[in-house]
Order: C-alpha cells, then sequence, then structure tokens
C-alpha cells in the first residue's frame, strides 16, 4: 500500500493525493478510495479532523497536494474530487451517498487525473 493515514512529514517529498475527511473518524468510503488509488499506482494521505462543506475542504487539500489533486469524504458518505486548477466552487466530481463501487471508482479518477488518463464512468 502506498498509502499514509495521519500527519505528512513536512520533508516528506512523495506526491501524492490528499484525502480529507471532515470530522473526527474515517467515514466508510475511504477504504474504497484508498482501494481505487492503490489500485492505478499512486501515492496518497488521509487525515480526518477538518470542518465545512466538502467543495472547499476538497479544493484546499487540492491546493496542499504536490499532485494538484484532492479530496474530501464527509460522514454522510459524500465524496469530492477537485483539482487545484479548477475554480475552487466547480470539482470533478461530487457524489452522495456514495456506495463502495462509486467510492472505489472515485478514488481511481483521483489518482487518473494525476496521472493524466482518461476518467472512469461514475454513475
Amino acid at each position: 500500500m502506498s498509502g499514509c493515514r495521519g500527519p505528512v512529514d513536512q520533508n516528506d517529498q512523495i506526491p501524492r493525493v490528499f484525502v480529507w475527511c471532515i470530522g473526527e473518524t474515517l467515514p466508510d468510503p475511504v477504504e474504497y478510495i484508498e482501494y481505487g488509488l492503490e489500485e492505478e499506482g499512486v501515492s496518497w494521505a488521509v487525515r480526518s479532523g477538518f470542518d465545512g462543506d466538502g467543495v472547499p475542504v476538497a479544493y484546499d487539500a487540492s491546493v496542499s497536494s504536490p499532485l494538484k489533486i484532492g479530496v474530501s469524504v464527509t460522514p454522510d458518505q459524500r465524496v469530492v474530487v477537485h483539482h487545484k486548477q479548477l475554480p475552487n466552487d466547480d470539482p470533478v466530481f461530487d457524489v452522495s451517498s456514495v456506495t463502495t463501487e462509486t467510492a472505489r471508482k472515485l478514488g481511481s479518477n483521483a489518482a487518473r487525473l494525476a496521472k493524466g488518463t482518461p476518467l472512469k464512468t461514475v454513475a
């Protein structure tokens, strides 16, 4: 697994997609988002404890990510995937009540955005 849960050291040089969770606990979709990222071979880091709406949190994650890709996950199973170069209020994906299959595809698509490969269809 090329992921990391918790804070990333300031000197860490590994480019990663940042997955930021709203609330103190990791919502269920995080595990499946990680599977999608891992399948595509892209590193990631997961952190919890963020407040606010999913779109601005995902945008802030994308701005902080060396790969310019941020994902937010809310306690109510909403997943937002954002790219740093998009307007802050216009994410690539904003899906409510995701299934495990959709969460996996969103993780895969976050990785594919970083790699510049075609995205998978998300229902």
